[in-house]
């Protein structure tokens, strides 16, 4: 009796009472795709951080909830166990009281039944007295007879006062000893009370220390999480202040190659004219050849000028062509952000019913969830849905009976439009809006 009392008291089981489903045909946990995003040369993977933080974070407050709740039913179970113990000594001190009133009532019985007993032997002892009295004596007038019969209806009525005695003290004594039997029960029940109430005790000092542990935790989390999103706020600014720094290279750079290109043109200007003149002058070449030496040495300086610089030019289109392309993989490195509304779709019927999908959707089978899910084979917390710049994740959060993509059974995998997502044997197409 006891030890059902103790297992009522005992804070109640809380196992995950997901049905087995049976598996699917074709479906293979050891084909599960791993999605990762891609990175992006000279990029910081911000959200792949801050996710990953965000989810341990989260999962400690899951934790820290369920510390929380266990230590108030071990509240609620150690304060029905006070009260019942209170009860329980309460009615020992009753059951004492009424021990003591009964000891009290048959102390009284039996001195009452010593006295019967004192008096019936005076009786019986004066009784024999007055029979020897008798028998040696003639025969007893008329008024001893009396004296006699009086006597003896005394010993009758004292005889029977004696027995009814005798028996309410067995009465007494039998409430006596069921009282006793009670009390010791009651002295079981009330020991066994406390070692529970110490046990309950424990048990919430031990949940006590264990949320204060995963309380000092989350702060550190939090604590982290603020300085590296600072750290990658301060290397964002100095990336930008970089491309600021090369965007105006690059434009010095444009504007020598301008230059260069002008004093090209010029050059090539001269060259023509002085091509021209030598053509007029062929005629009079032995007149002039001095003159034409002189020209030619000035053609071989304009043509070595002429040679650097297009050298220059090809060293800075060389230059502009890294500049360029250094500018479109900064350019490329931020995606271009996909603003349609991801969507997951259930058909029931004739009805679709369209759940929106936001940076984290939980399904599962209790209220906390953002999808619940109130059907067989949906554990309480079954599945996560992820969204970010590179795409849709689903993964399963170690559920009974899973999660499949397209009939594979996944633990993580990025989703694309038009996929056929099922949570147990609920099934789910996942759309773009």
């Amino acid at each position: 009796m006891s030890t059902d009392k103790r297992r009522s008291l005992h804070t109640p089981p809380d196992p995950d009472d997901t049905a087995e489903m049976p598996g699917l045909a074709g479906a293979d946990s050891s084909g599960t795709d791993t999605w990762a995003v891609p990175q992006v040369p000279g990029a910081t993977p911000l959200d792949d951080v801050l996710r990953s933080h965000q989810e341990e974070i989260d999962s400690l407050r899951a934790s820290l909830a369920s510390v929380t709740g266990s230590r108030r039913q071990l509240e609620a179970n150690l304060a029905a166990a006070t009260a019942n113990l209170q009860q329980l000594e309460q009615r020992l001190r009753e059951q004492s009281e009424q021990l003591r009133v009964s000891d009290a009532q048959r102390e009284q019985l039996r001195r009452q039944l010593q006295q019967s007993q004192a008096e019936l032997a005076a009786l019986t002892q004066q009784r024999a007295q007055q029979e020897a009295a008798q028998s040696a004596q003639a025969p007893a007038p008329v008024q001893v007879q009396r004296a006699t019969g009086g006597q003896e209806a005394a010993l009758e009525r004292s005889q029977a006062d004696l027995a009814e005695l005798q028996r309410r003290v067995t009465r007494h004594e039998e409430t006596l000893r069921h009282a006793e039997g009670r009390r010791y029960i009651f002295d079981s029940m009330l020991r066994e009370r406390e070692q529970l109430a110490d046990e309950l005790s424990a048990q919430l000092t031990a949940q006590r220390e264990q949320q204060r542990a995963l309380e000092q935790r989350l702060t550190q989390q939090d604590q982290q999480v603020h300085a590296h999103t600072q750290q990658l706020i301060t290397d964002g600014a100095a990336a930008l202040t970089r491309a600021d720094e090369l965007e105006a290279g690059l434009r010095r750079a444009r504007a020598e190659l301008d230059e260069a290109q002008a004093a090209a043109l010029v050059a090539q200007r001269h060259v023509a004219l002085l091509d021209a003149d030598l053509a007029d002058h062929t005629a009079v070449a032995n007149t002039i050849r001095e003159q034409l030496r002189t020209v030619e040495s000035a053609n071989e300086t304009l043509r070595g000028d002429l040679a650097a610089a297009e050298d220059l030019i090809r060293s800075r289109e060389g230059e502009l062509a890294q500049l360029a392309a250094r500018q479109a993989r900064l350019e490329s490195s931020e995606p271009t952000p996909d603003t349609r509304e991801r969507i997951l779709v259930r058909t029931e019927g004739d009805e679709g019913i369209v759940h929106a999908l936001g940076h984290r959707t939980t399904v599962g089978r209790t209220p906390d969830n953002d999808l619940r899910i109130d059907a067989d084979y949906i554990s309480r917390h079954h599945a996560v849905v992820l969204n970010a710049a590179g795409g849709t994740t689903v993964e399963d959060l170690d559920s009974t009976n899973g999660v499949f993509v397209n009939n594979v059974r996944v633990a993580r995998r990025q989703l694309n439009p038009g996929d056929l997502v099922t949570f147990g044997k609920t099934t789910f197409r996942f759309l773009l809006k």
